[in-house]
Order: structure tokens, then C-alpha cells, then sequence
């Protein structure tokens, strides 16, 4: 914008020195005049561009920024059997055209057979943007593609201080850097679902927030009966690896790489699971499909602690349940699983760092954070006024006391090695030979060590 003489010079006799020099005034409080009118004449010159930058969800003025306009195209890869085709358009791609319009898409489905993270690598064809889940950092990690992101975080002026900081730490803790490599964006709640129905039908009072895994094991048995040749169970813990995540159990020790798993706060897992299922009448373990079935369809089972079911639950009409807190141990008040996070990386080879930062950071606005918790996704920004939203756009939601899934922080996470799955299913096997009565639970955690530890040697 041309300014005319006079008004330069009147605003040059204001800050006493040259705008365009050095600000070298010598009384301390003249430095907020000097502020003011540099601001004045930034808007005036129109020339401080100044980058808009988010500190999350608001825009800044931070220092400026020279980033491209340029149209680009951006590769990202994410499995569309964690978020779906139109989620991704409705929080990523159609909030960062509104923001950027010269930035577009090209997407990979890492849950696409020729499409996973190592084919994508092999064909030359490195995405920029790489979603994981924190339980799954193995899948990303070891490949030669994290990225220090904290140079950006600090560039783009982003504050970290309003993302839930358990979260944000358990980036770190998982992929076992001192760094950042991502930011998480959505997180799994925990909660302990029950059927309003069969509490009614047997005269039990509902379960409450706070209870720990005793008294819910204590509910438990005055819900498991046999009526009208139905049997009704009262509590589906949802597996070993579930509950264990509470107290923070790993499988594998990433520095000597061999199995822990046979220590004393796993037998006081298997003790606990062992005692739930040896209720009478609740001996069937149902894990995942099975057990969602059995309390949403067969309406046979009466508490199911598990992650976020709602979307299992948004075609059940006739079904009467509602949550309340999922249930602790009494050492640990108030803790749920372990943070099961949705990340957003940025990858070393990627080209177009500051756009795809850009991307991380409109999907953490607080705009776009308060949709994701309308639809019932927990949202990595904190705050009373985003934990309002949640569950706003669910008419089946209506009524529940939804506010249980933020009454639990996520456990501490312990770092993930390559060899977790196949420990996982080595634990879970374990835990069903006991529930069966097939083998003590000293024995089977020794066994879960040893066999843990060969199928290691093999790799």
C-alpha cells in the first residue's frame, strides 16, 4: 500500500529512529511505543507479512515465514479401515483447502494389498504424511523415515501446551525417541459399558464411576445367571493385553530384547482375569467381534470394560445402555488402558515439510477438533469447551452420561518393539489355557517367556 510522505515521517518522529533500522531507544519504556508502531506500520506498508500460524486452533502472528504457495501435492498414507474415505475429507482434505488452496492430496490406503508402508518405500514413493496408532509404532519405525518435527513445531509458532500431554509424550515413549516425529490427533477412550436391561431384570443398582476391578468383579456376580435356559454373563474384561495395559505392561524390554512377562504385576493380572472368568456361568471368553455381539445383539452380557464401541452401537435401537468410568486398580485411581493415539508423521524425505506441517496443524485446530469430538472421536486439545462437544452430532448418544470417557487419564505406554504382536498372541493363548484350567498361571507365564524369547532368536 503507498503511503504518503508526511505520514511516514509523522510516524518516523513518533519511534524517534528509523523503522527499517535497528530499535535502539534508550528508555526502557518507551520498547511498547516502538511495539505499537511497528504494528502500525506493518498494516499500513502491508508489507510484515507476518505468517498466520496455529497455536492450537488460534491464529498468531508469528515471525515471517516464507513458505511457498505454490500448488503441491501431497502424498500421505493412512489405513482406511482406521479412518474412513469421507473422515478424511471432512477433517483433513476440505479444512486445508479452505486454509491453503494450492495444497492437494495423493493418497495411499496402507490397509490396500501393493500399498503398505514397506511396498511404498521399495516403489520409490515415500509419502510426507504417515498416520499410525501409538499400540503400532513398530509399522512406522526402523524404516529410516522419522523426522525431528520440533524445529517446526517451534517455526509455525504451534503451542503444545493445550494437547493433552500424556499423549504427547507417548509419541516419544513408543517409537523410544527424545523427539517428537508426529503429533497425535485423536485418542481411543476407555469405558465400562453396561445393559441397562439386565441390571433391571435381576434388581442390581448400576455400576457407578470410580469403581475399581474388585467391586466391578463383585457386580459381576450377581449378574451371571442362568434364566429361562439363557445364559447371562456379568463381565467380559476384554483379554489380557487390554487390562495388563492399565499397569503399563510391556512384552518385550527394548534394550536387552527379551521377553518380560513373567514378573509378578503380570500374575496379578492373570489372577484377576482367572478369578472373573471362574464365575460360574462366565467362563466364556469373548474377545473383540464376539464379545460386542453377545452384549449389543444377544443382549446377553451385562458389563463390557472396553475402547471407544460407539460406533458398534449406533444401529442398535432397542438396546438400553449407557457408560460409566472404566474401572482401575486401587493403586492406580482414575487410569485407564494406555494411550491408544492416532499420530500424524512427517517423514524425513518429504519435500514439503512446512505444507505438511501445516496439514498437522490444521487437523489439530480447534475448529477441526471440536468436529472430531461431536462425532464422538476423543480429541488430542484439551479443554472443558471441547469436551462439551463430545458426542454432540450422535442423536444415540442423547441421555448418556458421556462424560464418564474423560473421567480416566490413559496409562503411561511403554515402548513398542517389532516382535509385540506375535508376543501379544503368545500372552493372549497363555491367558485362554489358564481360563481353561490347562495350565497354572505360573506355568504359562514362564512358558509365555520362553516361547516370547525363540520366536525372537528366529528374527
Amino acid at each position: 500500500m503507498h503511503v504518503a510522505p508526511p505520514l511516514l515521517i509523522a510516524l518516523e518522529n513518533q519511534i524517534g529512529k528509523k523503522i527499517l533500522g535497528g530499535f535502539h531507544l534508550r528508555k526502557k519504556h518507551e520498547k511498547q511505543a516502538v511495539v505499537l508502531s511497528v504494528a502500525m506500520m506493518c498494516f499500513l506498508l502491508s508489507g510484515c507479512g507476518g505468517q498466520q500460524t496455529e497455536k492450537a486452533g488460534k491464529a498468531v502472528q508469528n515471525e515471517p515465514l516464507s513458505i511457498s504457495t505454490n500448488p503441491v501435492t501431497l502424498r500421505i498414507a493412512l489405513p482406511y479401515n482406521w479412518v474412513q474415505e469421507a473422515e478424511f475429507k471432512q477433517y483433513i482434505e476440505e479444512p486445508v483447502k479452505k486454509r491453503y488452496p494450492h495444497i492437494s492430496f495423493e493418497i495411499f490406503n496402507l490397509a490396500a494389498k501393493g500399498q503398505t508402508l514397506d511396498e511404498l518405500i521399495a516403489a520409490d514413493q515415500i509419502p510426507d504424511l504417515v498416520m499410525t496408532a501409538s499400540p503400532l509404532m513398530e509399522r512406522y519405525m526402523g524404516r529410516g523415515l522419522e523426522e525431528n518435527i520440533e524445529p517446526l513445531i517451534k517455526k509455525h509458532g504451534f503451542d503444545l501446551t493445550r494437547l493433552n500431554k500424556t499423549a504427547v509424550d507417548a509419541v516419544k515413549i513408543v517409537s523410544q525417541t527424545d523427539y517428537l516425529t508426529g503429533l497425535p490427533w485423536t485418542m481411543h477412550f476407555y469405558a465400562n459399558y453396561y445393559n441397562k436391561t439386565i441390571f433391571d431384570k435381576f434388581g442390581v443398582a448400576y455400576p457407578r464411576n470410580g469403581m475399581t476391578w474388585e467391586e466391578t468383579y463383585e457386580l459381576a456376580k450377581k449378574l451371571t445367571r442362568n434364566e429361562g435356559g439363557v445364559q447371562y454373563r456379568g463381565l467380559e474384561p476384554d483379554g489380557a493385553v487390554r487390562v495388563s495395559s492399565v499397569l503399563s505392561l510391556g512384552y518385550v524390554d527394548p534394550k536387552t530384547n527379551k521377553a518380560s512377562v513373567n514378573t509378578d504385576s503380570w500374575k496379578n493380572v492373570f489372577d484377576l482375569l482367572k478369578k472373573i472368568y471362574e464365575i460360574p456361568g462366565n467362563g466364556e471368553v469373548k474377545l473383540s467381534g464376539n464379545a460386542i455381539n453377545q452384549f449389543a445383539k444377544d443382549e446377553t452380557l451385562a458389563m463390557y470394560p472396553s475402547l471407544n464401541l460407539l460406533s458398534n452401537l449406533k444401529d442398535e435401537k432397542k438396546l438400553n445402555w449407557d457408560i460409566v468410568q472404566y474401572p482401575s486398580f486401587k493403586e492406580l485411581p482414575n487410569t485407564g488402558m494406555q494411550v491408544d493415539e492416532y499420530i500424524l508423521h512427517i517423514t524425513k524425505q518429504s519435500k514439503y515439510k512446512d505444507q505438511a506441517f501445516q496439514v498437522l496443524a490444521t487437523l489439530l485446530s480447534e475448529d477441526v477438533q471440536k468436529e472430531i469430538a461431536r462425532v464422538g472421536r476423543i480429541p488430542t486439545l484439551t479443554g472443558k469447551d471441547i469436551e462439551e462437544e463430545f458426542g454432540k452430532s450422535l442423536d444415540f448418544t442423547k441421555g448418556k452420561n458421556l462424560k464418564a470417557a474423560f473421567l480416566s487419564q490413559p496409562s503411561k505406554p511403554f515402548p513398542v518393539t517389532k516382535y509385540d504382536a506375535r508376543a501379544k498372541q503368545i500372552i493372549l493363548e497363555s491367558m485362554n489355557s489358564v481360563v481353561k484350567g490347562a495350565k497354572d498361571i505360573n506355568t504359562a507365564l514362564r512358558e509365555s517367556e520362553e516361547n516370547i524369547n525363540v520366536y525372537i532368536a528366529s528374527q
